[in-house]
């Protein structure tokens, strides 16, 4: 008994160790710029000799004069704002329904479309954005901000829908069968039944899309053009050009930014009874 006890607490106590060190693994990168955002220093010594808000003095500085780069800064943020919206939209358009058909019904060839869905997450994003940018190149067409949107819906639609599927599976047939009976047609048990019910796992995967667009750098460095110019390239053009701890504190901003959405709809869903999960 005494034997079974400890086994339980030392798998408890590794399972524990193990999380805590994973979640320190993924979290040090954005806690090193976080820090370095307060630098006092004009170097990237880490850690800092001292802390001061004189480059987010600087980012204030860029916003309220007459400074080309900072125009060309809200001007990216705009863009990739616009370009995780659309994106956002175009995987809910498509994942919703497409999720809906694979968990309600059997057909032919599921089970390979199910497995297909992982493969933008497993394809390497420099290879399919060559590939995209060879068939735009043979088009001969400007689709402008059209084009990035297009293959971020490609690569984060199985986010998408793998949160609907997942939200799917939990809903109860029967709620659907009874909606049928009473006289609801398919539609109408759709949006007054079906949805209501998914509605986190659908909050969770517009949010999932939209964080991962906004930060897409891969595959928009070969799509952007000069109209079309994402933050995710602003900063690593800044950073070759003139890496100055001002960068830090825009891209700790950006964090906060995206840290501000996730809290916010988290709220407004949790509201309703379903937290993102």
């Amino acid at each position: 008994m005494a034997n079974a006890i400890g086994r339980r607490g030392f798998e408890a106590m590794l399972i524990r160790s193990s999380t805590i060190f994973l979640m320190a693994l993924i979290l040090l990168p954005i806690i090193v710029v976080v820090i370095m955002s307060f630098t006092a220093s004009t170097t990237l010594e880490f850690p800092p000799p001292a802390l001061s808000f004189r480059w987010y003095a600087d980012v204030w500085d860029m916003a309220t004069g007459e400074n080309a780069s900072f125009t060309r800064l809200l001007e990216s943020f705009w863009v990739s704002l616009i370009i995780a919206g659309l994106s956002a939209l175009g995987c809910v358009a498509a994942g919703v329904p497409a999720s809906y058909a694979l968990v309600r019904y059997k057909f032919a060839g599921r089970a390979a479309i199910e497995e297909l869905l992982g493969l933008p997450i497993v394809f390497p994003a420099v290879v399919l954005g060559i590939a995209l940018l060879i068939l735009v190149s043979a088009s001969g067409i400007d689709f402008g901000i059209w084009q990035i949107v297009i293959a971020h819906c490609i690569i984060f639609l199985p986010f998408m829908m793998r949160n609907c599927m997942t939200a799917l599976k939990s809903v109860d047939p029967a709620l659907e069968e009874a909606a049928k009976t009473l006289g609801a047609s398919p539609l109408r048990t759709f949006f007054e039944i079906v949805l209501p019910l998914i509605r986190s796992g659908v909050a969770s995967g517009v949010l999932l899309v939209f964080v991962l667009s906004f930060n897409e750098f891969t595959l928009s460095y070969f799509l952007y053009t000069v109209d079309v110019f994402p933050l995710s390239i602003w900063l690593f053009q800044q950073s070759n050009t003139s890496f100055s701890p001002a960068i830090f504190a825009i891209s700790a901003l950006t964090i906060f930014f995206n840290a501000a959405i996730i809290l916010i709809v988290d709220a407004l869903v949790g509201r309703g009874g379903g937290a993102l999960r």
